[in-house]
């Protein structure tokens, strides 16, 4: 594949991991909040923006937190040419483990900092990268060996 699509599909497949990752906790929250509210039509249109709102958050501070961490699981892609989506969803679980180190928790709201919904961000994360942009990795094909 040729250098100037990789360039191309590396920041698309960035983006795309972000927007799911921050999807996915934004969904379990909403998941979580939506039982105790379900019957209260006001407290379901707060509980609503308030989804909202974290869920932009996420955007910026998943996408500011993990730069440093999915580039170097990037670039070790690329150079290896690794296409295996088990490949991008432990790379985005230790995307999310790593940011999570990072990112200050008085800034998020507390259900990000919990592991089981850091996981499913990175697992998810991983896997919209490999969708989008993983599955082609490398700027050399490689050949299987011959026996």
């Amino acid at each position: 594949m040729n250098l100037l699509l990789r360039l191309f599909l590396i920041p698309v497949g960035y983006i795309a991991a972000v927007l799911v990752a921050a999807s996915t906790a934004a969904l379990i929250e909403w998941l979580r909040a939506y039982g105790p509210v379900a019957h209260d039509p006001a407290a379901l249109g707060i509980t609503g923006m308030m989804v909202v709102t974290d869920w932009f958050l996420l955007l910026f501070v998943i996408g500011y937190a993990a730069a440093v961490p999915a580039l170097a699981a990037i670039v070790a892609a690329e150079i290896f040419a690794l296409r295996s989506a088990l490949y991008f969803c432990g790379a985005g679980l230790a995307v999310a483990f790593l940011a999570g180190l990072t990112i200050q928790s008085d800034v998020l709201p507390p259900f990000v900092a919990e592991p089981a919904v850091a996981a499913a961000s990175g697992l998810a994360g991983g896997l919209a990268y490999w969708m989008s942009a993983g599955r082609w990795s490398g700027l050399r094909r490689v050949e299987p060996e011959p026996r």
